[in-house]
């Protein structure tokens, strides 16, 4: 940001020097010279300093926002991940809560089969004296015979309740041992979770970091765009100036002339003239009742930009085009839209190796981005004379000429002109 403000600074300085070179002695003004032409390495160095500074933080900001979009997926990735293993947690720890479940209910069940054995057990021992008795007291064989049937039968379901009681107990370990595993997966999916939720907040500062370098970028861009628009006020304020000098140098002329013509009618009378007829031509080139017009088109080439609100192709923002853009191979010539003197020819910040031309009436012309300049400041040029070469130079994204034309410095539509 330094460099462009110190670009400015050099350029107004050098405009100003160019400008006094006509009112000071010939000795002075080649100080003056020598001075511009240190003004303007300088200047000329610290502008490819800038070029070279934005190139390179726009392949980075690119840089960064494809690293950012490749987190933001993997973080993505690793949050549906965290949610998979959540579920499976918790599955598997409904699972482990069912076996539990389970085996608490088996348990009910063994305990009541036991207390039941007992119970059997405890009737077939007091029992088992006193029928064996009975049945040999009893007179009655067929009864007998029934009484051991039914005793068997009784035996029979002992047996059967120790069935009963070996598949129960059977049945509660393999649901213990079902709730064991699914703790155990359990406990290896919270493992594999937390490490996944490590990752995860590591991933996401690692976002935070290059979000908040993008954001920086972002700035440093804004910040350029800001200067890009502070340039653009210099330059109408510093054509102004130019013009109110131009119009003062003209009335001092007048002045001598009216001097000239007192001293000698003749040389008055010539001069008187040569004057009408420059007017003539000026008047001829400015159309009618003096309103400024274009009499030759710049450039060969289309218009591929006009003027007003645009996306800048740089910047990416929405902001204000103060010219036309027309499209053009690097070394196309530039010719004069009209008659004038040259105000400037030097590189400027954003614009690269920019002409201004004067055309009178508070109307200027101004191309930009010249691979060279043909022309030097104070110089006249007509309608249609090479002033320069289409070129890339300044903030560009490839070969072409920006056209201005700005009326006391406000810039205007030229495509109302051509």
């Amino acid at each position: 940001m330094h460099v462009s403000s110190r670009l400015l600074r050099l350029t107004g300085a050098a405009i100003a020097l160019l400008v006094g070179v006509a009112l000071v002695p010939v000795a002075v003004a080649q100080d003056s010279v020598d001075d511009l032409r240190g003004i303007r390495e300088e200047s000329k160095r610290d502008a490819a300093e800038a070029a070279a500074a934005i190139d390179s933080l726009a392949a980075e900001d690119a840089e960064l926002v494809e690293a950012l979009a490749a987190i933001d997926r993997h973080i993505e990735s690793q949050e549906s991940k965290v949610r998979a293993a959540t579920v499976a947690i918790r599955a598997a720890e409904d699972e482990a809560q069912a076996a539990v479940e389970r085996a608490e209910q088996l348990d009910d069940q063994i305990a009541s089969i036991r207390v039941r054995l007992r119970e059997r057990a405890v009737d077939a021992f007091i029992g088992s004296e006193a029928a064996a008795r009975d049945e040999l007291d009893t007179a009655d064989l067929l009864e007998s015979s029934i009484r051991r049937s039914l005793l068997e039968q009784i035996v029979g379901d002992e047996y059967e309740l120790v069935d009963q009681l070996r598949s129960a107990i059977a049945e509660q370990e393999a649901a213990e041992a079902d709730a064991d595993l699914a703790l155990a997966e359990a406990e290896a999916e919270r493992r594999e979770l937390n490490d996944r939720l490590a990752e995860l907040e590591a991933t996401r500062e690692e976002a935070e970091r290059l979000r908040a370098e993008v954001q920086g970028r972002v700035a440093e861009w804004q910040s350029i765009s800001d200067e890009i628009e502070a340039a653009d006020r210099e330059i109408a304020e510093e054509i102004r100036r130019l013009e109110e000098q131009a119009r003062r140098l003209a009335e001092e002329q007048a002045r001598q002339e009216a001097e000239a013509r007192r001293l000698a009618e003749e040389a008055a009378r010539k001069a008187a003239e040569a004057e009408e007829q420059a007017n003539d031509n000026v008047d001829d080139e400015a159309g009618p009742d003096g309103e400024f017009s274009v009499t030759h088109r710049p450039v060969t080439g289309t218009i591929t930009s006009p003027f007003g609100e645009r996306v800048h192709p740089i910047f990416g923002t929405v902001r204000n085009h103060y010219g036309i853009d027309f499209n053009g191979s690097s070394g196309d010539p530039i010719v004069a839209a009209a008659g004038g003197v040259v105000l400037s020819s030097d590189w400027r910040t954003g614009y690269g190796n920019t002409v201004v031309v004067s055309h009178g009436g508070g109307f200027t012309t101004l191309y930009a981005h010249m691979s060279e300049m043909n022309v030097t400041a104070g110089e006249e040029v007509s309608g249609g004379d090479l002033i320069g070469w289409v070129g890339n130079t300044g903030w560009s994204t490839g070969s072409h000429l920006h056209f201005e034309i700005r009326v006391d410095g406000v810039a205007v539509d030229p495509s109302r002109y051509l």
